[in-house]
């Protein structure tokens, strides 16, 4: 919402025509500003969701993380959609009351348009409506949940050419009106947005994005643990930068597949091993225990994600649904490793947090379950065991049950979103603080 607001401030200087005269240069006057506004808003918007596609580090640390850094991509491209379409159907209808009758272009209404760019309008205007089609496409194929990854993957890469289609077409009709009085700084935003988000473009078709952070390795080995959960081991070649727990990485094992988003299922121990566990949730990852072997090549992106435990909270509650379990295993990990190398003659040091951590699946296998208690113990954390199919879903009432000293915590929840919308819902309607819920956005579509 700020963001749009600040668009819409920066583009109220836009419209630098007459408001006086007569009635039908009024009408005109207000169709050209809804025209205008509504244009330059949705390139405006497509530019910050181009910029938020490049993973910048700088970005992904002040929105909170990668995760909700395409969360707002998203949205912005939803939004520049919608106001792309209203004003493609503003023109239309504009269009189809003049040849009807029941409106006129008064004679007396100002040029909008610079004439040196006159020659480029018939292309402009080509590019823009197919551009606008394009996306309309993309869009549509990225909300497609049954879509499989990879085509949309590749159909995604089409975004910057369609979106520099837009841009021409925005350059081409910037109006007249746009560098006199307010309009200036208006204008000035609007070209550095259009600016970055070209930038941003042309390093996503040059297959650039994310080349720096991007780390080669390989399988060292492969195994299929219960629960249609395969856990790959990695090896990666000096460079990785380390990692917190909690935190991804984008995982390439076929370069025709693209990268996929998994939480990292290992604390860092400087050994250049990675840990993956990877859930049969779609097409892709059903298929992957028949397409991979130890020895095959994989490349790691990251580390990515803001999901790292840190807080000034006394007490923690973790929350992980099925396979959500991820992150929590890794910081488990952590806890273990801080305490056994601190074990000496003051016993197990303290924690910063009292920790409880609720494991919730529909129907446990015991030596899993019996190998998260061993962690746990090792970690100093509680655990509690919910299998939904015994034990009904965990719901907020018997969190606060569970934990009576729930209003001195942090909640970390990693799972399905319906799950944690239900949680966060009823701890926050209790009197937890919003900012105290802490939410894996893990949908990258």
């Amino acid at each position: 919402m700020a963001i749009l607001i600040l668009l819409l401030a920066g583009l109220l200087g836009l419209p630098a025509w007459p408001d006086q005269g007569s009635a039908a240069l009024q009408r005109w006057t207000l169709y050209l500003d809804g025209l205008y506004l509504s244009g330059y808003m949705a390139v405006g918007l497509m530019s910050l969701s181009m910029v938020l596609a490049m993973r910048w580090p700088r970005l992904e640390r002040r929105l909170g993380g990668l995760d909700r850094a395409y969360q707002l991509h998203k949205q912005l491209a939803l939004w520049g959609l919608g106001l792309a379409a209203g004003h493609y159907l503003l023109r239309e209808l504009v269009k189809a009351l003049r040849r009807a009758g029941l409106m006129l272009k008064p004679q007396d209404a100002p040029a909008g348009a610079l004439e040196w760019l006159r020659p480029l309008h018939g292309s402009a205007k080509e590019l823009g409506e197919w551009a606008l089609y394009l996306v309309a496409v993309l869009v549509l194929l990225a909300l497609w949940r049954r879509l499989p990854y990879r085509w949309f993957a590749l159909a995604h890469r089409l975004m910057p050419l369609a979106y520099l289609a837009m841009v021409y077409h925005s350059l081409v009709f910037l109006p007249r009106g746009y560098w006199q009085g307010m309009g200036l700084w208006g204008a000035g935003l609007l070209l550095g947005l259009m600016l970055l988000g070209s930038v941003a473009a042309l390093i996503s078709l040059a297959g650039r994005v994310g080349r720096g952070r991007r780390h080669e390795g390989r399988l060292i080995e492969v195994r299929q643990q219960p629960l249609q959960v395969l856990e790959l081991r990695l090896k990666l070649a000096p460079g990785w930068p380390g990692h917190e727990s909690g935190q991804f990485g984008l995982l390439t094992l076929d370069s025709r597949e693209g990268a996929h988003p998994f939480t990292i299922a290992s604390s860092w121990k400087g050994d250049g091993e990675l840990i993956f566990a990877i859930k049969a949730l779609g097409d892709y990852t059903r298929r992957l225990p028949q397409l991979v072997r130890p020895g095959d090549r994989a490349w790691v992106e990251g580390p990515y994600g803001r999901f790292v435990f840190a807080d000034g909270r006394p007490r923690q509650i973790w929350v992980g649904g099925g396979i959500g379990m991820t992150p929590f295993v890794a910081r488990l990990q952590e806890l273990a490793q801080e305490r056994s190398q601190a074990q000496g003659a003051e016993g197990a040091p303290q924690s910063a947090h009292a920790v409880d951590l609720f494991y919730c699946t529909r129907q446990g296998d015991p030596d899993i379950t019996q190998g998260l208690r061993e962690l746990a113990a090792a970690a100093g954390v509680s655990l509690h065991v919910i299998e939904a199919a015994t034990q009904g879903q965990l719901s907020a009432q018997r969190l606060m049950d569970s934990v009576p000293q729930w209003r001195e915590a942090s909640v970390w929840f990693c799972g399905p979103a319906a799950f944690g919308d239900a949680l966060r819902q009823g701890l926050t309607a209790a009197g937890l603080a919003a900012s105290d819920f802490h939410q894996e956005a893990f949908h990258f579509r």
